[in-house]
């Protein structure tokens, strides 16, 4: 069931489907009469394509779900009960695996996704400016073999964290399995919820819908270029193609979590 979703996920992404209504377009024009349709579908999935391929306008659709959270403030976190010092109040901090690589035997840091591991960067940081917290790494096997947490945590102490200051979570496989699971190690305590901030609005929705108290922790936001005048931004580009397909994934994975009432 999760490799079907997977599959279908990315036969409808952004580029997929601009490539397959081009497809279809070319096909109509070649082998049938209706030689308006094809010229329609080759122009549509052309523009659509050049479209997402423009930061200024995917950039714009990621910006709507990382401006929800803003980066943490440790300073100005009151966690439930109306505790003022974050210090001595907020013991675990939850990073949210995503993904590693298949090849084992490239090094540790090296197999980590560049999701994960700006993910675990923040994770690590935030651990040690909190003192006696601890880190929960959560993330599952998934089509590796290898549990992602096992992997992160590895990566964690080579970057100098002690293994008794992480707690590992390997049962989940998705999104909304790391709720479910997290639960059982935080029960009813607030924490630290460090994940993508294109990602954080549906992590902080399913942690709550489970009871939990999360505290949002966004990391790797997408940054506008510099200079908007630059020759380039005038070109669509693979990184323009890349923010529209997170910003689909993200919002297509609420609206499947709407509609199976996981938010």
């Amino acid at each position: 069931m999760l490799s079907l979703k997977k599959i279908l996920a990315s036969f409808f992404s952004p580029l997929s489907l601009c490539i397959e209504i081009i497809a279809c377009g070319i096909l109509i024009l070649c082998f049938s009469r209706k030689q308006y349709l094809g010229k329609v579908l080759v122009a549509l999935g052309f523009i659509l394509l050049v479209t997402s391929g423009y930061e200024s306008v995917s950039g714009r659709i990621i910006r709507t779900l990382e401006s929800q959270y803003p980066p943490i403030n440790l300073s100005q976190v009151v966690p439930r009960g109306g505790l003022s010092n974050t210090q001595e109040s907020v013991k675990w901090i939850v990073v949210l695996a995503s993904g590693i690589a298949g090849d084992a035997t490239m090094p540790y840091q090296l197999r980590v996704s560049h999701h994960s591991r700006v993910r675990l960067m923040e994770g690590i940081r935030l651990h040690r400016r909190l003192p006696g917290s601890k880190i929960i790494l959560t993330g599952g096997t998934g089509f590796e073999g290898s549990p992602e947490a096992t992997t992160m945590s590895r990566v964690a102490e080579e970057l100098g964290v002690n293994r008794a200051d992480m707690v590992l979570e390997v049962e989940s496989r998705d999104t909304k399995d790391h709720p479910l699971y997290v639960r059982d190690i935080v029960h009813d305590e607030p924490f630290i919820l460090v994940t993508s901030a294109f990602h954080m609005p549906r992590a902080v929705k399913l942690f709550e819908k489970q009871g939990l108290f999360p505290i949002p922790a966004p990391t790797g936001q997408w940054v506008p270029p510099m200079q908007f005048w630059s020759v380039g931004n005038f070109f669509p580009s693979s990184s323009g193609v890349r923010l529209a397909e997170l910003a689909y994934h993200e919002y297509m994975g609420l609206l499947e979590a709407w509609v199976q009432g996981q938010i």
